[in-house]
């Protein structure tokens, strides 16, 4: 581009107070440190933000652009939507850092002065919140105006901004050091849903590489080769199992988590669940737009297929006979069913033709394999039982096969695995019998185009090749996790047993957080940002999904990333109350808890004892956390949200009502970096 001056700023210039960092704050840091070299780029800053947004120096991108070449947000480069700003040219020239170290090209702003850490740090946030435009206080004097982007997403009058949630809640929490949550799969959102099936498409795509210990089929291979079952190590090993395949997938996808399937909610119907969900829609067939365009070219009449485009369907034979009763059979047999087959895995990866779930011919789970699908009840009774020998099994001992172990682990292999209706319906003398393994090419095409009589989940040789095995597990583990806490000092024998192939030792997995996740129903988080001040808080309606509405057991509110306060105060939670302030009697039907925060008072250290502490220690920093370290604020809430729900609402609205000295509201206190509900079970 052209080169200009820019002209020089009587004194540096500090970003103006604002409730929103946007690009004229940018602006104005920039102007501050000026820059007037003949060679520089000139003053760039200047530009409209859309010129700014696309603009290279020197063939270095100076914004990171948003994610693109995978959907989960890395772009196949190993980073992530929370680095966006570290990865820029304009955070990188500002710090100094290659190329701009002197070594290629000199610090920006060229001909500048340099900008203070402080200054990068809030630029660096601002392009990782997805570079807001506007300004909050020039907008809400027009009244009622829409602000574009993820973050905020409506302004009203003078009263302050709408805090929108984001689409995925862990790719918000997760970068920011919490726990990552494991959801329950029928309360994902489709992004949610999307990201995970993108993990599990990278690793499918390794399995062309035999050899490649990150492939799915040899991640699956462990089970086939390891898995324990029917003492003590069946819980301890397949939590550890579950966690080296989530942390596989995060290795593609960093904000991904493994859902969990709760099989006796009521959808999937546990008194006839042949006339339920049976399985969860996520993992369930369907075909898209994209798929009709790609059987157009391969013969298919593809308008009759139009109305099958996102209808769902639990098994390959089901939607066979939906595609035979719209164009005919010829197009469910040969080549057209496995161009078939291929448009289902290309639009789910989480389907897969080898399962036959709840199909067991004219009979049922109960007349065929004599098991019965878990019913609440039967959940119930394990839940009751008072020691580990009774639950997850015991040891050579006090032999005893677990009754977790038993239903509904096993049953739902055998209920997710199911029987092809192609063959007579009869049930195996041995599970392990019912399919076969040796000579097969697993998770390769030519495999998933055959008819085996039993699916894969039938047998503990190719279970785990499914990915259904994992919602199942997840459950299970998430069953021992609530078991745990009523019952802390009921333990597996053998505690340094190692679970192999692992280095882990039994006792490694006693305390599932260890392993950096909590189990969830559900929730939202609502992003803020540390930059400025939250004059209020009211968040945009949050849905509430049916998954959560019937089974959580309490509910919280949590305050993410708060530092040290510089005054102490208390902060007080309304739930559908959007226009509380301090006035808001505490008997009001929306008051939900409050919060109080201790704050710093007079500083008594010198130079930078009160600044927040990096994110990360360095490399050999083996210290403790600094008191400074900012930290999450918890408020339950369950009982408000229940009196709420009960009353027919279908969206919770939260509020935050600081108060600060004389009990009246501050409104220049708190910062935080984000809100989050989130149901608990």
């Amino acid at each position: 581009m052209a080169t200009t001056k820019a002209p020089k700023a009587p004194k540096p210039s500090k970003a103006p107070d604002s409730p929103v960092f946007g690009y004229a704050d940018v602006q104005a840091i920039l102007r501050g440190a000026g820059g007037t070299d003949t060679g520089a780029p000139g003053a760039f800053w200047e530009l409209p933000l859309p010129q700014f947004l696309a603009l290279s120096v020197m063939g270095v991108t100076l914004i990171e652009p948003e994610a693109g070449g995978s959907c989960c947000g890395n772009g196949g480069m190993g980073g992530s939507v929370s680095d966006r700003g570290a990865r820029s040219g304009l955070v990188r020239g500002l710090r100094g850092q290659s190329p701009f170290d002197g070594t290629q090209f000199p610090r920006l702003p060229w001909g500048g002065s340099a900008v203070t850490t402080a200054d990068i740090d809030r630029i660096e946030s601002w392009i990782d919140e997805g570079c807001p435009g506007a300004l909050l206080d020039t907008l809400a004097i027009a009244g009622d105006v829409s602000v574009p982007g993820e973050t905020r997403v409506e302004v009203t009058g003078l009263a302050g901004p709408v805090f929108a949630p984001t689409s995925d809640p862990g790719a918000y929490a997760y970068a920011k050091g919490e726990l990552r949550q494991r959801m329950d799969v029928d309360a994902m959102s489709e992004p949610q849903k999307e990201r995970l099936r993108c993990a599990f498409r990278e690793l499918y795509n390794l399995n062309k590489w035999v050899g490649d210990k990150r492939s799915y089929n040899n991640l699956a291979l462990i089970h086939q080769n390891h898995c324990q079952h029917g003492w003590e190590r069946f819980l301890p090993w397949h939590r550890v199992y579950l966690y080296e395949f989530e942390q596989a997938l995060q290795d593609h996808c960093p904000d991904v988590t493994m859902p969990w399937w709760d099989f006796p909610a009521p959808r999937y119907n546990p008194e006839d669940p042949s006339k339920g969900a049976i399985l969860p829609e996520a993992f369930k067939a369907f075909l898209t737009e994209a798929s009709l365009r790609t059987l157009a070219g391969q013969g298919f009449p593809i308008k009759k297929l139009q109305p099958l485009v996102q209808v769902h369907y639990a098994t390959l034979s089901k939607f066979l006979a939906a595609v035979n009763a719209a164009i005919g059979d010829k197009y469910t047999k040969g080549t057209y069913r496995e161009r078939l087959i291929d448009a289902l895995l290309e639009a789910n990866s989480l389907w897969y033709p080898l399962r036959y779930s709840g199909e067991f011919g004219s009979g049922t789970i109960n007349s065929v394999i004599h098991y019965h699908y878990p019913r609440q009840e039967d959940i119930d009774e394990i839940m009751s039982l008072r020691t580990f020998r009774d639950f997850g099994g015991g040891s050579l001992y006090v032999d005893s096969f677990g009754f977790l172990d038993q239903n509904p682990h096993n049953t739902m292999h055998i209920w997710t695995g199911g029987i092809n209706p192609a063959f007579e319906t009869k049930a195996p003398l041995d599970r392990n019998r019912a399919v076969q393994v040796a000579g097969r090419k697993f998770h390769q095409r030519e495999d998933l185009y055959s008819e085996p009589q039993y699916g894969d989940m039938f047998s503990n040789l190719t279970a785990s090749y499914d990915p259904i095995f994992w919602p199942v597990h997840a459950n299970i583990d998430r069953l021992w996790h609530n078991w745990q806490q009523e019952h802390p000092d009921a333990l597996p024998a053998d505690l340094d047993s190692p679970l192999t192939p692992w280095s882990y030792a039994t006792r490694d997995t006693l305390d599932m957080h260890r392993f950096g996740y909590e189990y969830v129903r559900g929730g939202s988080m609502i992003p803020v940002g540390l930059t400025n001040p939250v004059g209020r808080f009211v968040s945009a309606p949050l849905p509430v999904s049916n998954a959560v509405h019937k089974g959580f057991r309490s509910a919280e509110v949590r305050l993410h990333r708060v530092p040290q306060l510089p005054r102490s105060c208390f902060i007080r939670v309304f739930l559908n109350t959007p226009d509380a302030d301090a006035s808001t009697p505490l008997t009001s039907e929306g008051y939900a808890g409050y919060a109080a925060v201790f704050g710093h008072g007079e500083c008594y250290g010198g130079p930078g004892h009160c600044e927040l502490p990096p994110a990360e220690n360095r490399k050999f920093d083996r210290r403790e956390r600094s008191m400074n370290t900012p930290r999450n604020h918890r408020i339950d809430v369950t009982r408000c949200v229940k009196k709420l729900l009960a009353t027919g609402a279908k969206t919770l609205t939260v509020s935050l009502v600081v108060i600060g000295a004389s009990y009246e509201e501050d409104r220049e206190l708190l910062r935080l970096d984000g809100v989050s509900l989130n149901f608990l079970d």
